[in-house]
């Protein structure tokens, strides 16, 4: 059971961490017009709040559009002449092997997803897909 403290001891407590909070901030202030300044936005001491927000550059990437197929078509034409079905790690690879480009690190994921579908896709067993009829 923990040690009941007295009102004295409580307030040491909380300017000692009000203490560390303010350093904290201090180092979190330099780290962030550490980080403005590599970004490009341009570094002041007017730059406070929400104005500062503003002005500094946000660089977003642009995603690109679909090109070709969607991947459930290239998953049907992978299973198409299959009839005892696939592992989805065979059908990761036969997809990439099939010319659909991903840049997605968890590509099996996106695989495993789109083979859930019950209208296009039949489970087997565990992890085993085939076309529905």
């Amino acid at each position: 059971m923990p040690r009941i403290r007295s009102i004295a001891e409580v307030r040491l407590e909380l300017r000692s961490r009000v203490r560390q909070l303010r350093k904290l901030l201090a180092v979190r202030k330099k780290v962030d017009r550490q980080i403005a300044a590599l970004k490009g936005a341009v570094s002041g001491p007017a730059k406070r709040g929400r104005k500062a927000r503003r002005q500094l550059k946000v660089v977003r990437r642009r995603r690109r559009g679909a090109r070709g197929k969607p991947l459930v078509e290239y998953i049907r034409q992978v299973l198409a002449g299959i009839v005892k079905g696939m592992q989805v790690m065979d059908v990761v690879g036969a997809v990439k092997g099939a010319g659909y480009k991903s840049l997605s690190k968890d590509f099996y994921g996106i695989v495993a997803t789109a083979l859930r579908d019950k209208k296009n896709f039949k489970k087997l067993a565990r992890g085993r897909y085939k076309l529905a009829k």
